[in-house]
């Protein structure tokens, strides 16, 4: 009588399954994060746009640093870079970078920790009789700026260019340039001064805060022959845009 045959006991399978359904979880959020990237970035900077203050237009980019998920469960987005590589502001282009942290999800309250540069192609601000009548015209010159205007020395009508210093105000609020070198342009008339009284180590303000969210300030600059680089900060932010379009005054 032959024997009957053992039964194998069946190969667990759970492992092999278990592998499978953590691949395929893995690859959903991988898809998920990449989706709710760029939802994420494009809201906000959509949000900014709408938000700049009246007499700034422009395109804008975000970016959302690390894993998105486990932020929006949190609430917040740990930093946030926002640019435009051309953006308008009282009709001078320019560009801007800047960095943002603890940003709310829902977009309520403020972000902290703002930190940025604005920057201005040598060609981009020519015109200075608007900020100030005792200038026509504004160049940029390494470690400053070149004034050009014109006068009265000795009964003479003039024309100038003065070299000057640029620094930003302790208030943040400002720029102020102070005139140094002076040298006459209208050459046929041979005159040779080094200074003009009225122009000479008198100092210039031009108000930046009209132009900016009201808690941004100027914080440095950094001023060659091709462009100068300003820099921005502010503890806080409000992201209403109420608040972002709320400029600040330097009276």
């Amino acid at each position: 009588m032959t024997a009957a045959p053992v039964a194998r006991p069946k190969r667990r399978r759970w492992p092999i399954v278990l592998v499978v359904v953590l691949l395929v979880l893995a690859a959903l959020v991988v898809v998920a994060e990449f989706v709710l990237r760029g939802v994420v970035d494009r809201i906000i900077a959509e949000q900014v746009e709408r938000s700049l203050p009246e007499g700034t237009t422009g395109q804008v980019e975000a970016h959302a640093d690390g894993i998105v998920i486990p932020q929006l469960l949190s609430g917040k987005l740990d930093q946030v870079e926002i640019s435009s590589r051309r953006i308008t502001v009282d009709g001078i282009p320019l560009a801007a970078d800047v960095t943002v942290h603890d940003v709310p999800v829902d977009g309520q309250g403020d972000v902290r920790d703002v930190d940025g540069t604005v920057t201005l192609a040598s060609a981009s601000i020519t015109d200075l009789a608007k900020y100030s009548p005792l200038f026509d015209r504004l160049k940029l010159v390494d470690g400053g700026v070149e004034l050009s205007g014109s006068t009265a020395v000795l009964g003479y009508d003039i024309t100038y260019a003065a070299k000057g210093d640029v620094v930003a105000q302790d208030d943040g609020k400002g720029v102020t340039i102070t005139p140094k070198s002076v040298r006459i342009t209208n050459s046929s008339l041979g005159l040779k001064v080094d200074t003009i009284p009225g122009v000479t180590n008198v100092p210039v303000t031009v108000c930046t805060a009209r132009f900016l969210p009201s808690q941004l300030a100027v914080r440095d600059l950094d001023i060659t022959a091709r462009q100068a680089t300003v820099r921005v900060t502010a503890d806080s932010l409000p992201l209403s845009e109420d608040g972002l379009r709320s400029v600040g005054s330097c009276s």
